[in-house]
């Protein structure tokens, strides 16, 4: 099968995980599209001034590829830098969130995979 991520329905979505403001989310492959544990993989386009509220997750692991784009990462209580080309793993049952405090978009692929 082949997808191009560039070509799917975008959905306009709001405040991610009680964040602030909206985002962009292109749903590229769900759980139906593998026989692994692999929960989705989304392109999330997240544009200036908005955010992705901090959350706790469950027995999975999330992956945030940055394609585009700058802004602060919470991980685990600990605010660090993004950059374009950066990959950010959030381990099972931790706590992460994003803010883009840039005036350009960042534009992420986000894989998630269930234990």
């Amino acid at each position: 099968m082949i997808k191009n991520f560039l070509n799917n329905i975008v959905q306009v979505c709001e405040k991610s995980h009680d964040g602030v403001g909206p985002y962009d989310l292109h749903e590229i492959w769900s759980s139906d599209d593998f026989k692994s544990n692999i929960d989705f993989i989304d392109r999330v386009v997240i544009p200036p001034h908005s955010t992705v509220g901090y959350h706790k997750h469950g027995n999975n692991e999330e992956m945030y590829i940055v394609l585009e784009g700058n802004g602060q990462m919470t991980l685990n209580g600990e605010k660090v830098q993004i950059t374009k080309g950066d990959m950010i793993l959030n381990q099972p049952w931790g706590e992460h969130g994003l803010v883009n405090h840039s005036s350009d978009n960042i534009d992420l692929l986000v894989i998630q995979i269930s234990l």
